[in-house]
Order: structure tokens, then C-alpha cells, then sequence
């Protein structure tokens, strides 16, 4: 009898893997091994847990797409294209890759706010990995490395050399861990390792007392000589608006547009890149200096540096004891708007925040006043029963 002849097993480039999440859902990513070297790329694609028939459905509806992904992976491979572009992110280095992100948080326009934390973040992880930022690439990054960053931050000094705020701290460490999710999603890295470290070993935020003015307080500011008479004026412009000093201070006259019998504002903030639509207010559009060409800036303003010193200034010779900033007219203008009766959704959408749960705060300043104003009211019962008597 003739022998029978072995057949060739070829071993599959590309397979299709499951990642176990902690909502007891799978992720699905391809598995290549090319010349050697291992990628990994997640597909966005997610198998439920079945309870029905139509979880089933569902589950297989997705592995399809992710079949038909490998399948079109697999071509590519055999055509010649071999997955270059996936090979070189895996040999990138920690310093490479972070070039990368910071390109493509411009390009993607995530805010002026965020690519400046993206660059203070370089400088300490640049202070902290030194010459291994240009050596150690971005796949063997892991959660020790992560946790070690964390607890050097924590040490670490600003330019002026005071140490790092807590809530610095916070940022910088969310902007490390928002690129190596970003590396993941490239198919630099195989997993974010910051997902692994227990909620003990992050940064925390540090809890904030948001400072804010009384209505009678505003009043006061109002009637009060500033220095810097525009700098008075955008600062009471945004008691009545609740922007911030990056969007008051490019705002131009071409934002401002007439609606009806009054005005509104459209314009695209700088922080979070969300649009905002809102009405002025007859107080607010009462602070506006006179109207301008359409490209000029409304308020001219020095730096943030030298407004924040005249704010300063400004509210001691007012006679508040307070510490204000400029970006306290705009917690002024949320408490107002709350205890005024408005809703908390269309306040956040007023402020441009992207989650509710940001705007809940000012919620928390609200509640506390409120809580005061009972306590006087029973106070005040009290004191008159004694007189009585």
C-alpha cells in the first residue's frame, strides 16, 4: 500500500483572539505574526453574553465582520503588503509614538488645553524615563513602569520649581494613559497597562472647593474702578455667559450675531472643541464694548497672567474676601443659573461641558446654600419663641 502523503498544515498568518473585559464582554482583535514579529490589532468588535437567542444572533452577526476583517488582513499579507505600517508601530519607541499622538491630537483639533497638557506631560516623562524615551518602545511599556510614573509625578517639580498640584498630577497622568490607549487602538501595544493597576495606585483628583460670587457680590464688582477696564468687562461678560478666558479672549465680533430683537452667540470652544448656540442676555450683551469689524477680537486682553493679577486686585479693592480668578465668573454664572431654577442638563449644555456629571458640581454649591437657608429659617423660628416666652 502506498504510503499516505502528509498533508501541509499552513499555519494562519492572522487569527482572530478574545480579550475578557470586566463587563463580561469580549473583545475581538487579530492576532498577526509576520518575519517574526507579533501585532496586534483591536477591532472595535464585541461578543455579549448569550441569555437569548438573539444575543446568539447578534454574536454571530459580529464574528462574520471580524472574519471578514482577517480574511481582507490575509489578503494583504499575501498580496506582499505585509502589514508594514502595523510592523513599524510596533517598533516604535515610547518618544516616537508620543511625537505621533501629540500630530494627532492637533490635527483632530482636541483643544489648545489638552495639547498643552499632552506637552507638560512629555516634559515629566522625558524627566522621568531620560534616555530610555528614545530606546524603550512603546509595546513593552507595562503596569510597573505606569505605577512607578505615577508615584514620580507625585515628587515632581514645574518649571518654577513648586512641586506638581494634585490635580496636575491627575491630568498629566489621564493624558498617559489616553495615549497608550490610543497606541492599543494603532496596534503599537497589545493592552494598555494603566488598565491593570489596581484604583489605589492612580492618581487620584484632588476634591476642589469651587470659590464663587454671590449676585450681590457681582453687583458690587460692577460699581467697582478696575484697573483694566476691559478685563472688567470680559469678566462680567462671562458672569453672564460662563465662558472661559481661552474662548472670551479670541472671541470675535463675527460670533456675536443678531437673532430677532437680541443676539446670540455661536462659537466653537477652544478647550473642548464642542459648539456652543446660546442667547445673550440683555446684562451680558450690556458689557460689550463697542462692535467692531467681524475679524476683530471683542476683548482685547493682556495674558492670563497679568489679567489674573488684575482680578485680583480688583476684587480686594471691592472689598470681597475671596480668592478670584477669572474663571470664577464662570462658576459664578453656573450657581446663579442653578438657584435660579435652571435644570442641570441645560446648564451643562450652556457651559459646553461634554458629561453631565461635570456640572453636578455646582449642583453640590446649590444644595449647600439651600441646606444654610433652612438652618437660618429654624434659627430664626427658634429666636422668636424665646422672645415670646
Amino acid at each position: 500500500m502506498e504510503k499516505e502523503k502528509k498533508v501541509m498544515k499552513v499555519k494562519e498568518p492572522v487569527k482572530i483572539r478574545l480579550k475578557a473585559l470586566r463587563n463580561g464582554n469580549y473583545s475581538i482583535y487579530l492576532d498577526t505574526y509576520v518575519n517574526g514579529r507579533r501585532t496586534y490589532e483591536f477591532l472595535k468588535l464585541y461578543l455579549i453574553p448569550e441569555q437569548s437567542e438573539a444575543d446568539h444572533l447578534v454574536n454571530e452577526e459580529t464574528l462574520q465582520a471580524a472574519n471578514v476583517l482577517k480574511a481582507q488582513r490575509t489578503i494583504d499579507l499575501l498580496m506582499g503588503r505585509s502589514g508594514m505600517r502595523t510592523l513599524k508601530m510596533a517598533r516604535m519607541t515610547v518618544g516616537e509614538y508620543l511625537e505621533r499622538y501629540k500630530a494627532d491630537c492637533t490635527r483632530s483639533h482636541r483643544g489648545s488645553s489638552y495639547v498643552t497638557m499632552v506637552g507638560n506631560m512629555e516634559y515629566h516623562l522625558r524627566a522621568f524615563l531620560g534616555r530610555k524615551m528614545d530606546t524603550l518602545l512603546i509595546k513593552d511599556v507595562d503596569s510597573q513602569l505606569c505605577y512607578r510614573f505615577a508615584e514620580y509625578m507625585k515628587r515632581a517639580k514645574t518649571a518654577t520649581g513648586s512641586l506638581l498640584s494634585g490635580v496636575s498630577v491627575y491630568h498629566y497622568f489621564g493624558v498617559f494613559r489616553n495615549m497608550l490607549s490610543e497606541a492599543v487602538k494603532d496596534g503599537a501595544a497589545a493592552k494598555n497597562p494603566v488598565e491593570s493597576l489596581k484604583k489605589g495606585e492612580l492618581p487620584r483628583r484632588p476634591e476642589v472647593t469651587k470659590e464663587y460670587l454671590e449676585a450681590g457680590e457681582v453687583v458690587t464688582l460692577s460699581a467697582t474702578p478696575c484697573a483694566n477696564e476691559m478685563v472688567k468687562q470680559a469678566f462680567m461678560f462671562c458672569c453672564f455667559t460662563g465662558l472661559r478666558y481661552s474662548d472670551v479672549s479670541q472671541m470675535r465680533w463675527s460670533n456675536i450675531r443678531r437673532w430677532g430683537n437680541g443676539w446670540r452667540l455661536v462659537m466653537i470652544m477652544q478647550k473642548t472643541q464642542e459648539p456652543i448656540q446660546c442667547k445673550l442676555s440683555c446684562e451680558a450683551v450690556r458689557w460689550l464694548p463697542e462692535r467692531g469689524q467681524d475679524d476683530e477680537r471683542v476683548f482685547r486682553l493682556p495674558d492670563k497672567s497679568s489679567v489674573s493679577r488684575t482680578v485680583k486686585k480688583w476684587v480686594q479693592q471691592a472689598g470681597i474676601g475671596k480668592y478670584v480668578t477669572f474663571h470664577t465668573s464662570r462658576h459664578c454664572y453656573a450657581t446663579m443659573a442653578l438657584t435660579a431654577g435652571t435644570d442641570l442638563y441645560t446648564i451643562s449644555k450652556l457651559l459646553g461641558h461634554r458629561s453631565i456629571t461635570t456640572t453636578t458640581m455646582y449642583a453640590a454649591v446649590v444644595d449647600s446654600r439651600r441646606d444654610a437657608a433652612v438652618d437660618s429659617v429654624s434659627d430664626l423660628f427658634r429666636k422668636t419663641k424665646k422672645k415670646r416666652k
